[in-house]
């Protein structure tokens, strides 16, 4: 498993660097209809009370906010240009190998993620539902999921998940933490009892996913 160490957590925005995230347009030769729906998607419909930003300051507010939040809180509804870090649609399917909806899919990798945190911290959280997910892609996907998980006193916590999914390769889950700003207050300590995944946190699972 990667490590846990805070630098894990920071974005690293030297294009040098292969764990660089650094918000790029995609460009668009012509607008389709098609391209005007996901943007809206993504946005929400714009009115005449919309803040208008140059493609720049878009790309430069976009990525402030990746790096203020380390990927997980992005409010896409200020930015009509499309990027290539964006959020993903949870009932939607696009595996090209395994029939499983994104949030399927992304509540495996955070099951997967909270049984390696059980382990590093002598835990016992339950996955409980995939809140959200954000997509950056280069030249591999790195996810960003939020997700809900409770304790033995059915205490509910929001974690936070970063994975990286090189194309049709290994998935590497490169850390999971508490969304910051929460405290974990659980006093049944003493019924704890945690067992090992049966998995690594880098394995071989060829789904390709074309976001």
């Amino acid at each position: 498993m990667a490590s846990s160490s805070r630098k894990d957590y920071e974005i690293i925005s030297d294009p040098f660097d292969p764990r660089c995230v650094v918000a790029c347009f995609i460009r668009l030769q012509r607008q389709t209809d098609k391209e005007k729906l996901l943007l809206e998607r993504i946005r929400g419909k714009e009115d005449s009370t919309s803040q208008k930003y140059t493609d720049q300051e878009e790309r430069s507010l976009i990525n402030e906010q990746i790096s203020k939040s380390q990927g997980f809180d992005v409010d896409f509804s200020m930015f009509r240009c499309l990027f290539n870090f964006y959020p993903l649609f949870l009932d939607e399917n696009n595996s090209t190998l395994i029939r499983e909806t994104d949030r399927q899919f992304f509540g495996r990798l955070a099951q997967e993620s909270i049984a390696a945190y059980n382990i590093r911290e002598g835990t016992s959280f339950e996955f409980v539902e995939v809140e959200k997910a954000n997509l950056y892609r280069n030249k591999g996907y790195i996810y960003f999921i939020t997700f809900v998980a409770k304790d033995l006193c059915d205490q509910t916590k929001v974690f936070q998940a970063k994975v990286c999914n090189v194309f049709c390769r290994e998935i590497e889950h490169s850390f999971c933490r508490l969304k910051p700003g929460q405290q974990v207050e659980c006093k049944e300590d003493s019924k704890r009892v945690v067992k090992k995944p049966r998995y690594n946190t880098r394995s071989n699972k060829r789904a390709c996913r074309c976001h």
